[in-house]
């Protein structure tokens, strides 16, 4: 830290927009271009012998490419003080996130993909008509094939490959480290806190993913599932406090790229001062049992009001399960006078006729759909695969034009609001 220029929760994130990548001797950026040694990258993922083998591929918005088996998305990033990493407790020691100075390589995702049991199929096809359903169609893609050794479990397999996009992302940042950013935002949201009493608090209630192995997320390394709920400052969320371990359906995962930019998150910090007071983000999280799911509630709903909440914005991650944790913590809430928006995609049918959620309050009158996931889309054939050699529940070769649905493209009906969906009313 730097005295009194950086205050405590200060963040500013340094962004460094990256048109086009490409493969060279030297890893780097030259004039808007990632350059990357591939050779260097794979020893380096694979240095502890964790993997039979690591392949890494590019793919650019336009291209006739289709990346399969889409596991995690993760942005490049380097913290620039000291040792500190951008991924606090996941990779590295823990250090509070969402302070100091952070690199960015903006327009840019690693891709981790892979094929194991319980995992559930993610497609990102990077043109055509299938392209305008994920937002990872629009970023230039590094994307990661980790092979496991024969007698890897799931669960070291899981951890070798989040591991692996996590250290492809700090390499990749890393040429950023003595160059200057073409574009800084600074989130400070204490600076404004008390020259703006007469406006209405708003507080963000963020549920993680937490039913166990394939569906968990990770708060500081730490299992979600361990954690009563919590209050973070939004920084810490920007900053890379939370990182995925979940792989159900595919289009309302968040992946640890959405943690990084959670629109509902950046949304209320760039509204601060100006016509809400953000007071804060509460994690809950998603449980499988009924007691769990109203003892999260409730605490949620009590760490909202300790925060002097007038609304709240509420977010899940899954369907089922999560929309009972949903549900509960807007019932709660509103017994407290907390005013909430609740944010929810959609099981719904084909021709989107069906009940839509298996679970809801009298409380949640103010809902916003993100899309439904069994509305089925065209997708044209491509040039190339990516990530494996089929697609998981469709027959036929994975490079051909075919009909699926939302439920299975990555992040396409996302619930924190991350897609490129549309809504008509009638």
């Amino acid at each position: 830290m730097q005295g009194e220029e950086f205050p405590f929760m200060k963040l500013e994130l340094r962004k460094f927009t990256i048109k086009d990548a490409r493969f060279g001797e030297v890893t780097g950026i030259e004039q808007g271009t990632l350059v990357i040694n591939k050779q260097e990258l794979v020893e380096f993922l694979n240095r502890d012998h964790s993997f039979a083998g690591v392949e890494v591929k590019l793919a650019r918005p336009g291209e006739a490419v289709r990346i399969v088996h889409v596991m995690d998305a993760v942005q490049p990033r380097l913290k620039l003080s000291g040792d500190a990493t951008p991924f606090p407790g996941a990779l590295g020691p823990v250090e509070i996130a969402g302070r100091g100075q952070t690199n960015v390589l903006d327009g840019v995702a690693v891709l981790q993909t892979g094929k194991r049991q319980g995992i559930q199929e993610g497609v990102v096809d990077m043109a055509g008509p299938g392209a305008d359903y994920s937002i990872f169609s629009r970023t230039i893609n590094v994307v990661l094939l980790c092979t496991p050794h024969p007698a890897t479990t799931d669960v070291e397999f899981d951890r070798a490959t989040r591991k692996a996009a996590l250290e492809a992302a700090v390499y990749l940042a890393g040429p950023t480290r003595p160059m200057v950013p073409d574009h800084v935002e600074v989130f400070d949201l204490g600076a404004l806190e008390n020259q703006a009493h007469n406006l209405p608090r708003v507080v963000y209630i963020y549920h993680l993913q937490s039913q166990g192995l394939l569906r968990e997320t990770f708060v500081y390394g730490e299992h979600a599932r361990e954690l009563l709920p919590t209050i973070l400052h939004p920084n810490e969320v920007l900053d890379g406090a939370i990182v995925s371990s979940n792989y159900i359906i595919a289009c309302q995962k968040n992946p640890t790229y959405l943690h990084l930019h959670n629109p509902v998150v950046l949304e209320l910090a760039r509204r601060h001062g100006r016509d809400l007071i953000f007071a804060g983000v509460v994690i809950a999280n998603e449980h499988s049992t009924l007691r769990e799911k109203e003892r999260s509630a409730k605490f949620a709903a009590k760490l909202a009001w300790q925060l002097g909440a007038q609304g709240a914005v509420i977010t899940q991650e899954g369907g089922g399960h999560a929309d009972t944790d949903l549900m509960l913590t807007c019932r709660e809430c509103e017994q407290l006078g907390i005013k909430t928006v609740i944010m929810a995609n959609e099981i719904a049918g084909a021709a989107g006729d069906l009940p839509s959620l298996v679970d809801t309050v009298p409380e949640a009158d103010a809902v916003v759909t993100t899309g439904n996931n069994d509305e089925l889309v065209s997708l044209d054939p491509v040039e190339q695969v990516l990530g494996g050699e089929d697609i998981a529940g469709v027959a036929g070769p994975p490079d051909a034009g075919l009909t699926i649905a939302l439920g299975r493209i990555y992040a396409a009906t996302n619930q924190l609001g991350a897609t490129h969906l549309s809504i008509r009313g009638y």
